[in-house]
């Protein structure tokens, strides 16, 4: 039982690891954060060292000149990958590059002559330890903690007197042992805490998707079209992943679109039902209210979902519910958006809404066929729908064939 609870602790912090796959998402998104802080600190830090050697000794500044520029430039990759979102910057690479650089620093320092004028183990170590929460595996982390340490202790060996590197081992050993278990309460804290309002989200998103299938239910006129055109949705943006114009939008962006889809319809449940479920086609006053709840559904969503943590999924859906009928001419509705000023998302729900109304029977008509619809869309392209998204959806619909 113990050597259970070690095992899970190191490979994924005490959740399970059907939990932990769900949220290293998030994980690494709050370690970006958590990455930029750090590297932050450290280039402050070489910077300020760097200074202080040059006008108190003059010949002990090149380890802190190379913390100061590689803690720069992971400094300055993490901005990057802020502002510039299309920029490939996996996040091991950063994490991996900030733990080469200590070692490099913690090799270069531990020749110092010196632990007293400059405190070189309680540096290396205390900057050691500043990144340790970037990772999401303690195993990982522990084993950098180790060749940081290793990497110190050897050179300081061959390059020092005995009692400079008994020193050494007392300062590296009670600074990392310390580290260790800070780190470990640390990671274990954040993971579970991440768990936690993860597995709430989950139950709040449950209860409003219930929501948009009550409103389904009420239309008699669209059965089952939440499921179908979620499918749609998924197809589409599993071609768009292929392509290289959408291969650096993020995978957390896709998959807040796949579950974001069903609620494209939820303004539905404040349309009358006199008007909902007319078994005829509508007078143009009746659709000016049926058109209106693209504008309700964006306001339910706005009351609801935006009390969740996760603000981008709640931003995708907002934007599906409100412009999914907005046209790629400039005449849909509610805002009349043109081309791309209308959100990706909400362009690639309007082609999965529009072919599953296609091809399903409703009161005022019958189903078209599956080459009439394509058809429908194809015509559509360049005028209501997206050019490339509907080639693209085309692709996807004809593979059922």
């Amino acid at each position: 039982m113990a050597n259970s609870k070690i095992k899970n602790f190191v490979l994924s912090c005490g959740v399970s690891n059907d939990e932990f796959h769900n949220i290293q998402h998030l994980v690494w998104k709050r370690n970006r954060r958590i990455l930029r802080i750090t590297s932050t600190i450290a280039s402050v830090m070489g910077f300020l060292f760097f200074l202080y050697t040059i006008i108190t000794k003059g010949d002990t500044w090149l380890p802190y000149l190379i913390l100061f520029i590689g803690s720069s430039l992971i400094f300055v990759f993490a901005i990057i990958k802020i502002f510039k979102e299309d920029v490939i910057i996996p996040n091991m690479i950063l994490c991996y590059a900030q733990m080469l650089l200590l070692c490099s620093y913690a090799i270069i320092l531990s020749v110092q002559t010196s632990n007293f004028e400059i405190p070189a183990t309680s540096v290396v170590v205390f900057v050691s330890l500043l990144p340790l929460t970037i990772d999401d595996r303690p195993l990982r982390m522990y084993f950098f903690m180790l060749a940081i340490c290793v990497s110190y202790l050897l050179v300081s060996y061959f390059y020092k007197a005995p009692s400079a590197f008994r020193l050494d081992v007392m300062n590296i050993g009670t600074f990392t042992l310390m580290g260790a278990v800070l780190y470990g309460f640390i990671c274990v804290r954040n993971i579970r805490e991440i768990n936690a309002s993860v597995k709430v989200e989950l139950i709040q998103r449950g209860v409003i998707t219930a929501l948009a299938t009550v409103v389904e239910e009420r239309d008699e006129n669209t059965g089952g079209h939440i499921v179908r055109s979620g499918d749609y949705v998924y197809r589409l943006i599993g071609k768009m992943k292929k392509l290289d114009k959408f291969s650096r939008i993020s995978d957390d962006y896709f998959r807040n679109v796949v579950l974001a889809a069903p609620l494209h319809d939820i303004g539905k449940i404040k349309i009358p039902d006199i008007v909902l479920n007319k078994p005829a086609r509508l007078t143009n006053d009746e659709y000016e209210i049926i058109k209106n709840h693209s504008i309700y559904g964006a306001n339910i969503v706005k009351k609801t979902i935006y009390s969740l943590e996760n603000k981008d999924y709640a931003d995708v859906a907002y934007n599906i519910a409100r412009h999914h009928h907005e046209r790629w001419d400039g005449t849909g509705y509610p805002d009349r958006l043109k081309g791309e000023e209308i959100p990706l998302e909400a362009r690639i729900m309007a082609l999965a809404d529009v072919y599953d109304a296609l091809i399903s029977d409703r009161v005022y008509k019958k189903a078209y066929s599956k080459e009439k619809a394509i058809e429908i869309i194809k015509e559509g392209s360049g005028s209501q729908f997206d050019p490339l998204l509907a080639s693209l959806f085309v692709e996807c619909v004809l593979e059922d064939f």
